[in-house]
């Protein structure tokens, strides 16, 4: 208690009052009540996103290719067009949530992706299959950089990384499930095919998680009716000395620019796309990959139960990981390494008991860069328009990384997927790279500040709010 307390004094800076025992006891009441209630609702509606989006890679071997006809690289398309919807609707998604409450627009994208997967089980062609994962990545775009900018404004800053870890790891809950549920189906007698079963169950699964949502979640921690007062009260004085008071706040264009004229905004961005090229690969072709050395469709859809164990595994270890290597810059390189052993491993060998295992290895490294990267850069940001336009620049062009997995994952290839694995080996080592110059651009920052904190006489306090993180006091994390 008395760490988390000279912790918590520390980061919100000198120009804060210390807080006494009391306010830290309402602090430690109001992260329980937000934890219990709204990082468990928003993590396990991740958890059913997950189940949403492999529903097609478990469909793919349970007989979608052959009854839909699909030939050549339709699939693939069926598989990148989710993350071009994804791309083209998700940077006006957190702009359109300070307009529109928090708890309908993230409840109502669970609403509307359940509903565009349930109707994919009736599709008829390859290119009503295409068109309906790219509206499902329309509409699931703004489930993610919401949560993230919803995170943002609801935690100090110190406590977000911690949550994002919870939050991504949630996404390897559902691929746990995804696997042996999709086996049990494909098994199943009913009048509707195998892979009609996976989307119709999957579906109805987040459409009733999703009505939940307007009970469960609420909008600002100032409107929160499950907060008491003094709750109420300490947790605005914080944020309001963080400037991520996001009740009281409408949109900053002049942020909105600094977001898109900020360098190092692109370079998390870059972080992003490079690590989610690698992540996608279980989710996408983890069973494709299985069955291509010897396994039935069902024994392959259970195995990826203990590849997304390990894609869990690691995403719950990213704020312990983070802590413990003292940065999220230093964990991201780890695990960028960890990834290009993985990699190595299955383009040097041609056995399939090595196969498996370097899928092991890479589904257990490769998603922790892709949930840093955004908590390090939500830790890094202020202000009320940046952070979420930096979280939708992120989340779009970051997501366009798996677009390019897609299609250099083919079955042409099987079963080595020597094009696919390269591909995303580059693409990892890129991302170890970004990384390492991004972290001497945030220290040389900080150490500039530290020898010049810089004048505000003279500006308005508008000027200062619009400082953000460039204000001279801020002090970036690494």
């Amino acid at each position: 208690m008395d760490e988390q307390r000279h912790e918590t004094t520390a980061l919100l800076g000198p120009a804060h009052p210390l807080l006494s025992d009391k306010e830290h006891e309402c602090l430690s009441s109001y992260v329980r009540k937000c934890d219990r209630r709204l990082m468990f609702y928003l993590c396990m509606g991740y958890a059913t996103d997950s189940l949403n989006k492999m529903a097609l890679s478990n469909a793919k071997i349970a007989g979608l290719t052959s009854d839909l006809n699909l030939r050549g690289t339709d699939i693939n398309w069926a598989l990148g067009a989710y993350y071009l919807g994804c791309f083209v609707f998700q940077l006006p998604s957190n702009l359109i949530l300070k307009k529109v409450r928090p708890t309908y627009w993230l409840s109502g994208s669970i609403f509307c992706w359940s509903l565009v997967t349930i109707l994919t089980a009736f599709v008829t062609s390859a290119r009503q299959l295409i068109w309906c994962r790219f509206v499902f990545g329309a509409v699931q775009a703004g489930y993610l950089t919401g949560s993230i900018y919803y995170i943002s404004f609801w935690y100090p800053r110190h406590m977000v990384r911690r949550r994002m870890g919870f939050f991504f790891a949630s996404a390897g809950l559902g691929g746990i499930c995804v696997g042996p549920l999709c086996s049990v189906l494909t098994s199943m007698d009913s009048k509707w095919l195998p892979w009609q079963r996976i989307f119709v169950v999957i579906g109805a699964i987040s459409l009733l998680w999703s009505l939940l949502g307007p009970f469960v979640l609420a909008d600002y921690p100032d409107t929160a009716s499950f907060l008491s007062s003094d709750e109420q009260q300490l947790i605005l004085k914080i944020m309001e000395h963080q400037n991520t008071v996001a009740s009281t706040q409408q949109v900053r264009f002049v942020q909105v620019k600094m977001a898109l004229l900020d360098f190092k905004v692109w370079l998390w961005t870059a972080i992003d796309f490079c690590a989610n090229a690698a992540t996608q690969v279980n989710g996408m072709f983890g069973p494709s990959i299985i069955e291509s050395h010897g396994y039935s469709p069902q024994t392959a859809q259970a195995l990826t139960a203990l590849t997304n164990f390990m894609a869990f595994s690691g995403m719950a270890s990213i704020a312990y990981t983070a802590r413990i290597l003292r940065g999220s810059s230093t964990a991201i390189a780890l695990s960028n390494i960890l990834t290009i052993c993985g990699f190595l491993l299955a383009l040097c060998s041609s056995n399939p008991s090595v196969h498996i295992l370097a899928l092991f290895v890479f589904s257990f490294a490769s998603p922790q860069p892709a949930a840093h990267g955004p908590a390090w850069q939500m830790c890094n940001l202020q202000g009320n328009t940046k952070p979420a336009m930096a979280a939708a620049m992120a989340s779009a062009f970051g997501g366009l990384g798996p677009l390019a997995t897609a299609f250099v994952y083919r079955d042409e290839d099987r079963p080595q997927y020597t094009r696919g694995h390269l591909v995303c080996l580059l693409m990892t080592v890129a991302c170890f790279v970004v990384t390492l110059v991004l972290r001497r651009v945030l220290a040389k920052e900080n150490r500039r500040r530290d020898l010049n904190c810089g004048d505000l006489e003279g500006m308005s306090d508008e000027q200062v709010q619009d400082l953000v993180d460039n204000h001279p006091h801020f002090r970036y994390r690494l």
